[in-house]
């Protein structure tokens, strides 16, 4: 007995039909024991949930080409000198000032005695 184009995809659509029940079925099964995974939890090996973030391998960080590797270069450069002269400045007004306090302090201290 030989089947029809027809009939073979109605057959397959029931079976097919059959078969998204049954997984349905499991599927209502498996949340009603472990109901984190109704809630899409994916979980690690410590049993936290994983983050909806995208994970780092996912993500994909822009190269620069060397015009704006050297770019960077230059400015950051510009900032650490300006910042070393920065604290090299506040560095001798703060001693300037600790030395004139300590020499007020010892000079009121000879006036006590």
């Amino acid at each position: 007995m030989s089947l029809s184009g027809e009939q073979l995809k109605a057959l397959a659509r029931q079976g097919a039909a059959q078969r998204y029940q049954e997984l349905q079925d499991e599927l209502a099964a498996l949340t009603a024991t472990f109901p984190e995974l109704a809630r899409g939890g994916k979980r690690g090996k410590r049993g936290k949930a994983a983050s909806s973030a995208p994970s780092a391998a996912g993500r994909r960080r822009r190269s620069m080409n060397a015009a704006q590797r050297k770019e960077v270069s230059e400015r950051m450069t510009r900032y650490w000198a300006s910042r070393r002269a920065e604290k090299a400045a506040g560095a001798t007004a703060k001693s300037k000032g600790r030395r004139r306090k300590a020499a007020k302090k010892t000079v009121e201290a000879k006036k006590a005695e």
